[in-house]
């Protein structure tokens, strides 16, 4: 008699395990044009929902996406896959999901974010040289903001060009570091020297506003600077939204 039950479960896994083969088999293009009738970001969408490719553009940016599903993290109300994603020379590969719950989970994100790519998230002076991120975890959900970040930040330094005065100006900023936290809902990036002083402060917040502090001793790299100041003191702030280059 206990076997009946014993069978009836294998039967249902069967059952469910097949069906959820069956989905992932679906073509994604067929998948996009039918719940993404308004779609402007994805073209040339190629394999299924299990394993894909495209090319993607947002407002000034473009590049290619590819995936690969994870079907065990359905198990966890959520839908994930590993990522590559790729705009220029900007590269960056991780494990990205989405919950029930509608949280955004990433987890090991590697790679790196070109120069022109920042320029066109934000019309800032970035460095010249590409930033580079490792180990980074984080979940995000748009009502709490970040919580469960940690990761790592490297930019090799190099040569920095902006605009003071009205002339342009060079500044040779040294190499620097940053670590990944978070408080109160938002995304902290703490950046310091080789020597493990401070230099700069980013805030992330939950409406994806981005904040960044310059401390005086950053400044003292640009010769034109002669402001007076300790030398951890926060002298120049700046506020943006981040994704202001995408719409």
């Amino acid at each position: 008699m206990s076997s009946k039950p014993k069978t009836l479960r294998w039967l249902i896994l069967t059952l469910v395990a097949f069906f959820i083969f069956v989905v992932l088999q679906v073509p994604a293009a067929w998948l996009i044009s039918k719940f993404y009738k308004n779609n402007q970001t994805l073209h040339n969408v190629n394999g299924n929902i299990w394993q894909g490719s495209a090319d993607w553009k947002k407002g000034n940016l473009r590049g290619s996406l590819n995936w690969k599903v994870r079907p065990l993290d359905l198990l966890l109300l959520r839908v994930g896959a590993h990522v590559d994603l790729h705009s220029g020379n900007t590269q960056l590969s991780g494990i990205m999901a989405y919950g029930l719950n509608k949280s955004l989970i990433v987890k090991n994100l590697e790679g790196q974010i070109a120069p022109e790519t920042l320029k066109k998230l934000a019309d800032w002076q970035w460095p010249s040289t590409a930033i580079q991120f490792k180990d980074l975890d984080f979940k995000y959900k748009k009502e709490q903001g970040f919580s469960q970040v940690t990761g790592q930040m490297q930019w090799a330094g190099g040569e920095l060009i902006y605009t003071f005065a009205q002339r342009q100006e060079r500044m040779n900023v040294p190499a620097m570091t940053g670590k990944l936290a978070d408080e109160s809902g938002q995304l902290l990036v703490d950046v310091r020297d080789s020597r493990d002083q401070r230099m700069l402060n980013i805030k992330l917040d939950p409406s994806l506003m981005l904040d960044i502090q310059l401390t005086q001793r950053f400044l003292m790299n640009a010769p034109s600077y002669e402001g007076k100041a300790g030398l951890d003191t926060y002298v120049i702030s700046t506020r943006q939204p981040l994704m202001g280059g995408l719409n």
